[in-house]
């Protein structure tokens, strides 16, 4: 065991300075634990993240000596404590599959005593509704669910595939009535033909599964079944299906004849097969894509379970690249954010038992027209934590900004634990927008964007002169110390929950937090009808040997109702007798004001 530790320390030390010379080095983040370490931990069943950054994985642990369904939720980046879904049910769990869509909305699907359970939590809500018996028996379930919410849910029972439909706000399904199946007579979603299910944008689930020897595929219109399923083929089995936004357009890849197969749903009828992987066979093949139809497929080579990765791109699937693997690995997993970017997971093995996990990293060039290459490899499990067990699961999912969370079992024994890893963007370009004008407080208030970051809350810290000066959690802040009168040079520096940074650019911050200087006289006949004179000298003052502002004008006031005069002299007759204020204002450019008042006495 020890020298398997220490073989898989010293990949990852090769592993992680390739990728340090990535466009964006410290992206990449080793797995820590979710659950464990545990000889209860029993397998890995799903995992799945929103648009949004939230979502959740699934796991069976046994309690007291029975398997049951626990729920890890990813909240702001990262994995909360986990809840165990089945509980007040007696039977053991198994095949936990979950879907996620924005606000945290998850629904939960498994098996329990040998029938089909399902439990939703809403969006924003503090807990999950009432668990909803499915079926009184069934296997293989599968789940996914729109970006609005609407889910489909799709198992097996007696040799019939089902499915059922829950609304886009509901906490319970509802069965499309009849089975999906072609022929009746024949066994349907059982082994290599068990069934997946994508749902579009629009509300629209397309099916896969095998039947008598076939992979077929059937859309599902709310709770109608299409009455054009498509044949896939003669000898086709491990089929997955990824959907884009519009429901007319879909990938599914699977095995077929030795090789890796891919075939494009266009309205109702799918394109030619397209071979993704024929050197050495294939086994359970994978596909991911977005929204806009950007995605990635994963394939295990049946000979040397080398990974292999094929990327989709302008409509095209591309043959599939080796990525690494080997050694009786599990098949790769892909995973696709919006923006296009993606990766492929995979174990990688090595002659003495050594097993870890890596990632392949795809960054996605909307204007290029050249296939994505993958990256250099990344460790994705920490050597510390034990080899790695992908037989007991792995897989990942993106969300819209180019986050990527990877889930797998690693350790043996007692050490056995659910472990999750990390490719997370760093926080989104911002800017400041406080003006860059002369400013006349010497705790300036200051306000900035937001950087775009969605898993977990950001760290603004504020620097003056390069010196920080404040740190917070909102998009302004008023300077807690004095800063000098004068010019300044001022950025925010944006951190998320793993270290990583983005900075505004630097901006001038012009204080000028002193008053002008004035002097003034009065001269003239202080009699009704008779001249009064006001002269007066004004400067800009800086508290410093700084520039200041500047002076921008002077007011001079003689207190009898008179329209002000603007300027430093200033002549006027009073039309009645008595005692007025004479008020002489100087304001500079940053909007200080400098007031003198005196009193004076008109006669008659």
């Amino acid at each position: 065991m020890a020298r398997r530790i220490a073989l898989l320390a010293a990949l990852a030390a090769l592993v992680l300075p390739a990728v340090a010379g990535a466009a964006t080095p410290s992206r990449f983040f080793a797995g820590t634990p979710v659950d464990g370490p545990s000889a209860d931990i029993q397998s890995l069943g799903d995992l799945d993240v929103a648009r949004d950054g939230t979502g959740a994985l699934a796991y069976v642990k046994r309690v007291a000596g029975v398997d049951h369904v626990f729920v890890s939720r990813l909240v702001d980046g990262a994995f909360q404590s986990p809840e165990q879904i089945d509980a007040g049910l007696a039977g053991a769990g198994s095949q936990p599959v979950v879907a996620a869509s924005d606000g945290g909305r998850l629904v939960v699907a498994y098996v329990s005593g040998g029938a089909i359970f399902a439990t939703v939590r809403p969006a924003g809500a503090p807990g999950y509704a009432a668990t909803q018996l499915i079926a009184d028996s069934g296997s293989n379930p599968a789940v996914d669910m729109s970006i609005n919410g609407v889910a489909y849910l799709t198992w097996s029972t007696a040799g019939d595939v089902l499915a059922a439909r829950m609304e886009r706000l509901g906490t319970t399904f509802n069965g499309v009535p009849g089975p999906l199946d072609i022929d009746p007579a024949a066994v349907a979603g059982t082994g290599t033909g068990r069934p997946k299910v994508t749902v579009a944008a629009d509300g629209v689930a397309t099916v896969v599964w095998g039947e008598g020897g076939h992979a077929y595929a059937r859309r599902i219109f709310e709770l109608r079944l299409s009455t054009a399923p498509q044949d896939l083929g003669a000898g086709a089995d491990e089929a997955d299906i990824s959907s884009e936004d519009d429901s007319s357009f879909a990938w599914t890849v699977f095995r077929q004849d030795g090789q890796t197969i891919a075939r494009r749903l266009v309205g109702s009828q799918f394109d030619n097969p397209v071979s993704l992987q024929a050197a050495e066979g294939s086994e359970a093949p994978r596909v991911a894509i977005n929204g806009r139809g950007v995605g990635y497929a994963g394939v295990a080579g049946a000979t040397s379970a080398s990974a292999y990765g094929a990327v989709l791109k302008d409509d095209l699937f591309n043959p599939g690249v080796a990525l690494g693997g080997g050694f009786a690995a599990p098949a790769p997993v892909p995973a696709v954010a919006e923006s296009g970017d993606g990766l492929v997971a995979f174990q990688q093995g090595d002659a003495s038992g050594g097993r870890s996990i890596l990632g392949r990293p795809y960054d996605y060039v909307p204007a290029s027209r050249t296939v994505t290459q993958p990256g250099p490899p990344a460790a994705l499990s920490n050597p510390v934590l034990g080899l790695t067990d992908a037989s007991r699961g792995l897989d990942a999912a993106a969300d819209r900004a180019g986050d990527i969370a990877i889930a797998f079992v690693q350790g043996e024994g007692d050490g056995r634990q659910i472990v999750a890893a990390s490719l997370d963007r760093a926080p989104g370009a911002f800017r400041a927008s406080t003006s860059t004008k002369w400013r006349k407080f010497a705790r300036p208030p200051l306000k900035w964007g937001t950087a775009f970051e969605l898993w977990g809350p950001l760290t603004y810290q504020v620097l003056i002169d390069n010196k920080p000066v404040a740190q917070t959690t909102s998009t302004g802040v008023t300077v807690p110390v004095v800063v000098p009168d004068g010019m300044h040079r001022w950025r925010v520096v944006a951190t998320d929950i793993r270290g990583q940074t983005a900075s505004t650019p630097s901006r001038n911050l012009r204080v000028d937090a002193t008053p002008p200087k004035v002097t003034y006289k009065i001269s003239g006949t202080r009699k009704r009808g008779k001249l009064v004179k006001v002269a007066v000298q004004a400067s800009d003052a800086s508290g410093t040997a700084a520039k200041a502002s500047g002076l921008d004008h002077v007011n001079i006031s003689f207190g009898d109702g008179s329209r002000p005069i603007t300027g430093l002299r200033a002549i006027h007759r009073y039309g009645h007798s008595g005692k007025v204020t004479v008020r002489i204002s100087a304001v500079d450019k940053a909007g200080n004001v400098a007031a003198k008042t005196r009193q004076i006495t008109i006669r008659k």
